[in-house]
């Protein structure tokens, strides 16, 4: 298993972020067509991108406006990362230049975490451009599936 670790500063205030992160009706504007999720432990994770992929999982920790923590994972089978499988930690901090946000996804296997690291990093771009008030403008991951262990193996 692989770390992916994504750290980068968003020129925005650190409650700001965390609502960004918590709140599905912000969500939809940077990562999702549709959202849902309920920041307490317990509480459900869980979106779909335009192209019908589905993320689902569960919130573990919720410490707002500072830390989020919650389980991962595809429900199409053949991702091979099941819901609730792996787990993100999200943490915030104030730094200069606006919020300091640490992201470390745990459990996923070499080719799985690597491409979810570029989609962090694709993600987490769109996240700071709302942050800042900016439209992201159109998703242009929107027609591609998350991609399999198998499709990963061919590249």
């Amino acid at each position: 298993m692989k770390l992916v670790v994504k750290e980068i500063t968003i020129d925005a205030p650190v409650a700001l972020v965390y609502e960004l992160l918590t709140d599905p009706a912000l969500l939809v504007r940077w990562l999702a067509d549709e959202a849902e999720i309920d920041p307490r432990p317990g509480g459900v994770v869980r979106w779909r991108h335009a192209n019908g992929d589905v993320c689902t999982g569960q919130v573990i920790e919720a410490v707002p406006p500072r830390r989020l923590v919650f389980t991962y994972g595809w429900e199409r089978a053949e991702v091979h990362v099941p819901p609730r499988s792996t787990t993100v930690e999200i943490d915030l901090a104030a730094a200069p230049g606006g919020t300091r946000l640490r992201l470390v996804h745990h459990g996923l296997a070499g080719p799985m975490a690597d491409a979810h690291s570029g989609g962090w990093t694709h993600y987490l771009a769109r996240l700071a451009t709302t942050a800042i008030g900016s439209d992201p403008g159109p998703d242009p991951y929107i027609d591609q599936r998350v991609p399999t262990p198998a499709e990963l193996a061919g590249r």
